[in-house]
């Protein structure tokens, strides 16, 4: 599945500007189009200041194509008013968007659309989702790893992720985290990560089963061993074997990393 159209939430931030120019990174190396979408609320109707916030955002966007890095990319921009980010998707155009990549700034001082938002996408965008923490001059991907348990759901859901790997090609670091709450016997790991292998088809990969005191802190610890460029996974959203009490892991991942984190609903 090509990448055609890339979604950006931008709210005019240094964290959805770091997103941006991830994104024109991908369009430029796909010939995507990037959907720069502000969502803003407006005063109660008919109010006198409406005009003037609606042509401020307006002229704010106007200038956004006049950033060094979108030169020569497709840009469409969209003001979306009263939407709640849950509303994003029912919009058509933007449903069909292949890739969603948006800032975030940590568990730390959520401010504006991106930030504490950006859980929410992540665990209702129907495509993939990739989270930039802070600012990457030239996005690159030569490490990735894919934490799963390897599940038939899991694996089978891979397959989004397929555009970003033929993308950069990287080696992919297949990982599966045991920890004394979600113990696993190597030898059922194993068996779960060679169908994966038999399934996708990988050219550069290691398989690691990792020992940790909880899922969260294996993946962290692991990415931070390898010096990882990209942390992928399937998002359980609130159930299932990644759940966490408060919330998914996927969210938490996003949470308390600096990698990047390419994520996908199950």
């Amino acid at each position: 599945m090509a990448i055609k159209t890339i979604l950006v939430p931008y709210d005019f931030s240094e964290c959805a500007t770091d997103a941006l120019r991830v994104a024109a990174k991908i369009a430029r190396l796909t010939g995507a189009m990037i959907d720069v979408v502000h969502l803003y609320e407006q005063m109660t109707d008919f109010h006198t200041e409406n005009q003037r916030i609606r042509e401020e955002i307006e002229a704010r966007l106007e200038r956004v194509p006049e950033l060094p890095f979108l030169n020569g990319i497709e840009l469409k921009k969209f003001m979306l008013r009263q939407l709640t980010l849950n509303d994003i998707f029912k919009n058509e155009r933007l449903l069909e968007a292949d890739l969603i990549v948006m800032g975030s700034h940590g568990a730390k001082g959520f401010r504006g659309l991106v930030g504490s938002n950006t859980q929410r996408i992540v665990r209702q965008a129907p495509m993939p989702v990739l989270v930039i923490k802070h600012h990457v001059e030239d996005f690159e991907v030569r490490d990735m790893v894919f934490a799963s348990n390897f599940s038939d759901l899991d694996v089978e859901k891979f397959e989004a992720f397929l555009p970003v790997l033929e993308l950069f090609d990287p080696k992919v670091h297949l990982l599966k985290v045991n920890t004394p709450r979600n113990f696993e016997r190597s030898e059922d790991s194993h068996k779960a990560i060679d169908r994966f292998l038999q399934r996708h088809e990988l050219k550069k990969f290691s398989a690691t089963i990792y020992n940790d005191l909880s899922i969260e802190e294996g993946i962290l610890n692991f990415a931070k061993g390898i010096d990882a460029d990209l942390i992928a996974m399937a998002t359980h959203g609130r159930t299932g074997f990644f759940h966490v009490v408060n919330g998914s892991l996927t969210e938490d991942i996003v949470n308390h990393t600096t990698f990047p984190v390419l994520s996908v609903k199950l």
